[in-house]
This record gives C-alpha cells, sequence and structure tokens, in this order.
C-alpha cells in the first residue's frame, strides 16, 4: 500500500467509527474504577487473597480484550467495511494468552527501560568526563543531559511499542500462530514501513506530550473563580482523554494498515 494511502487510511479510520469510540470511551474509567477498587481489596486472610487475584485476572483479562478487540476490529475493517464489533472482541479473548505473552514483553522492556532512566544524570557526566578538552568545550553537559533523555523517551514511547504493537495486532488476529509465518510477515511489513513510523510519532506527540500538557494547564488563580476553575478542570480532562485515546487508536489503525500484504484486497 502507498505510503499516502496508509496515512490517509490510518487517519480516517481512527476518527470514522463512532461505536468503537463508545466503547473505548466507557471501557477504560470502568476499568480504571475496578483498578481502584481492587486496591482496597484487604489480604486479611485466604479467602481475601483468592478475590485479590481473581480480581486482579479480571483486570488484566479485559484490558487485553478491550485493546486486542480495537486491534482486531481495524484488522476486520480492512478485510470487510461491514465488520461486526462483537466479533473483534470475543476473537481476542479467545486468544488472550497469545496476547499476554507480547505484552508480558513489552513489560520487561519497560522495566529495562527504567533501570536506563536511573543512569540519565550520572552516565551524561561520565560520558563527557571521558572527553578531550577540545570536545568539552563544544559540547556541554546539559547537551548530553538533553540527548540522553530524549534518547530515553524515543525509545520507552515509540521504538518499543513500534516493534511491539504489529505482534499484538498478529496474536490477537490469529492466537499463537500470531508468532509463525504469517504474523512475522505482517510484523516485517509495519516495521519496515516509513508512514507507520510517521503516524506513530503523531500519536505519541498527541498522547505522550499533548494530552498531559492540556491536563495540565491551569487558569491564572488570581483572578479565576472557583465555578471557573472546576469548569476549565472538567473541560481539560475530557479534552485530553479525547486526545490521548485518538492517538492509541491512530496507532491500532496505522499498525493494522501497514501491515497489509500487497496482494490484499484490503490494499487497494
Amino acid at each position: 500500500m502507498a505510503r499516502r494511502g496508509i496515512v490517509r487510511g490510518a487517519l480516517i479510520g481512527s476518527l470514522r467509527h463512532r461505536r468503537l469510540w463508545l466503547v473505548q470511551f466507557l471501557a477504560n474509567p470502568l476499568l480504571a474504577a475496578l483498578f481502584a477498587v481492587w486496591l482496597l481489596i484487604p489480604v486479611a486472610n485466604k479467602w481475601n487473597v483468592v478475590l485479590n487475584v481473581f480480581v486482579a485476572l479480571v483486570i488484566v483479562v479485559a484490558v487485553i480484550m478491550l485493546h486486542g478487540g480495537t486491534l482486531n476490529y481495524f484488522r476486520d475493517l480492512d478485510r470487510d467495511e461491514n465488520a461486526p464489533l462483537k466479533t473483534a472482541f470475543w476473537r481476542a479473548l479467545r486468544h488472550v494468552l497469545a496476547i499476554a505473552v507480547c505484552v508480558a514483553v513489552f513489560y520487561l522492556l519497560w522495566r529495562l527501560m527504567d533501570r536506563v532512566d536511573t543512569y540519565s544524570a550520572s552516565l551524561p557526566a561520565y560520558l563527557r568526563s571521558t572527553m578531550s578538552a577540545g570536545l568539552r568545550r563544544h559540547i556541554t553537559l546539559p547537551f548530553l543531559e538533553f540527548v540522553y533523555t530524549w534518547s530515553s523517551f524515543t525509545v520507552r514511547w515509540l521504538i518499543i511499542p513500534g516493534l511491539i504493537l504489529p505482534l499484538v495486532m498478529s496474536t490477537a488476529d490469529l492466537g499463537f500462530r500470531g508468532f509463525a509465518r504469517a504474523g512475522f510477515a505482517g510484523w516485517k511489513r509495519a516495521v519496515w514501513c516509513l508512514a507507520y513510523w510517521l503516524l506513530l510519532v503523531v500519536a505519541v506527540l498527541a498522547g505522550v506530550l499533548g494530552a498531559p500538557a492540556i491536563f495540565g494547564w491551569t487558569p491564572n488563580f488570581t483572578t479565576s473563580t472557583l465555578r471557573f476553575e472546576s469548569f476549565s478542570l472538567v473541560v481539560r480532562m475530557i479534552v485530553a482523554y479525547d486526545l490521548g485515546l485518538w492517538a492509541w487508536l491512530l496507532a491500532c489503525s496505522a499498525v493494522t494498515r501497514a501491515s497489509i500484504a500487497p496482494n490484499d484486497p484490503a490494499a487497494h
């Protein structure tokens, strides 16, 4: 599929499906509320522990079903414009174990990046100390810290998700067969697609940087009223949440479009 077609198809796909938007808009807060309830469950006896583990499993399965089903739905729409929403989510539920393997790999890489971030203060200083005096005159410590911080950010929010997301899509659609030849072929097409990475950059800018920035805006507290501050908070929450949700749907739409085989009818 041509780069322009992928970008156009992904952008349109991330905005046009009202039922999917409604499911995502409502399900994520419900899962967050269930997570808050789970944190309040005591572990005073064995039945509390059993309940704690059960609710945790329900949350994990529900999250995988929600987002795996979203990827399936975009994949189904590439095959059939009238694809039912329910089928995509049930297929994700059947393939929950295969998707969980991808999620586990993502989690391990994420934890590894946590360790990388612990060196953000010491490693740039060490690297600069190993440079010659001539280089140190041109390369400052703040510059090295800036490069390190943004390199870590890029790996955490762009490279790792960009490499794992095609596998999540394949396993959501095919189960453990997503790790076989067909799934690897789709993964390869996606990661070698420049349009896919460009769309992920847009998603990261909108969801990771833009949404928190909007939520963090504050009115002038010296002149604003309580009513205006409350209204501002509600508006910022809704806008930031919608922007973050759009960023995720854009990423889902992008990976499905980028992984389509050239001979697939959906590619034309």
